[in-house]
């Protein structure tokens, strides 16, 4: 049985190393990439982190068991971008889901995310942001505030 177990945990292991460097595995076990924040004050933080460069725009996902938190960065530079759906260029833009909950996907319409660093070398992008979010199929829920959010060496 022991035997079978190790098996299997070295093919896991040689499958990760085998995948492209596109899978952003590295992130999963990567100890110092991070993704947290406060939502309406209680901590979260992603178990599951994928960061993504397309079209010069960062897409950014975090994932626990029962929530996504999703932030996209229109642009690849340092600096910070206005999340406000409603302008005539849009800079930034962020979701957040609960799974335990129906309808429960909250869009932001008010917030910024900050590059604080590109690292084109090592492809790697550190950030802080915070948002207010309306679920748009139920407006009269109560809007979640993200607040004191960071990621810190996510790999693209």
């Amino acid at each position: 049985m022991k035997k079978s177990k190790l098996f299997i945990l070295i093919t896991i292991i040689a499958f990760s190393f085998s995948c492209k460097k596109d899978s952003k595995i590295t992130d999963i076990i990567n100890p110092s990439a991070s993704m947290k924040c406060k939502i309406d004050g209680v901590d979260w933080t992603a178990q599951i982190r994928e960061t993504n460069l397309q079209s010069n725009k960062f897409i950014i996902i975090g994932t626990t068991g029962s929530s996504v938190l999703n932030v996209t960065i229109i642009g690849i530079t340092t600096g910070t971008y206005i999340i406000d759906p409603l302008a005539a260029q849009v800079q930034a833009s962020a979701t957040y889901t609960n799974s335990t909950s129906t309808d429960s996907l909250y869009t932001a319409y008010e917030g910024s995310v900050t590059l604080s660093s590109v690292d084109t070398t090592n492809k790697k992008i550190n950030g802080t942001y915070s948002f207010k979010a309306k679920n748009l199929l139920h407006p009269l829920l109560n809007d979640k505030n993200i607040t004191g959010g960071s990621f810190t060496e996510l790999s693209y």
